[in-house]
């Protein structure tokens, strides 16, 4: 039975609808060139602490999602949170920074080593749950607290990802900054934000 072009049409924009309502396919609109974008937007800032903040950039974990970007870590002092804050801004395409910094002294070997065990870990349980879209989420632990970035699919993954990190041995605080996928925050337009700009 073949179908009128403007039956068709009608069928095709009932179809569009659909999927935009679904939270599942709007994740799908994270391309490779998404994804590229991060690992862009990661060296550099990156590159850009080497360059302004030499010492302490070792102490400095950072993830990006979407343009999202979080540091962990340890700092020497409140000026150079604020500093890393700002060079994260200041790297166009980024959306938003979340600065979980610390201001105290940096690691000792026996705790950076529990948290990569911690780390290792968390990869394993979201690589092997079935639950969980494993390739959406990206982990940092610093001082047994375990941070989360990346987009969730349903509240109930959302919630299942922070569980996981919860019942690991040595865990003593998770921090999700995941976002559901249908969180507005994720269709905003990046932030071109200077220094001057910073809050």
């Amino acid at each position: 039975m073949r179908i009128r072009p403007l039956a068709a049409a009608v069928l095709a924009l009932a179809t569009l609808t659909a999927c935009a309502n679904d939270p599942q396919l709007v994740y799908a609109k994270r391309t490779l060139g998404s994804t590229m974008d991060d690992a862009s937007i990661k060296l550099a800032i990156n590159r850009d602490m080497s360059r302004a903040l030499p010492g302490f950039v070792s102490n400095i974990g950072t993830e990006v999602r979407e343009g999202r970007v979080l540091l962990v870590g340890t700092v020497d002092s409140p000026a150079q949170r604020v500093e890393a804050g700002k060079i994260a801004w200041q790297i166009r395409g980024v959306r938003d920074v979340v600065n979980e910094l610390e201001v105290r002294a940096g690691q000792g070997f026996a705790s950076f080593a529990t948290d990569s065990r911690i780390s290792n870990q968390m990869r394993v349980r979201l690589l092997t749950a079935t639950r969980v879209k494993a390739t959406n989420f990206d982990i940092e632990t610093v001082d047994g607290t375990v941070y989360i970035l990346g987009i969730a699919r349903t509240q109930e993954e959302l919630e299942h990802v922070a569980y996981l990190a919860a019942t690991i041995a040595g865990v003593k605080r998770v921090v999700s900054h995941a976002l559901l996928a249908d969180d507005p925050r994720r269709l905003e337009r990046p932030k071109h934000a200077s220094v001057s700009t910073f809050r």
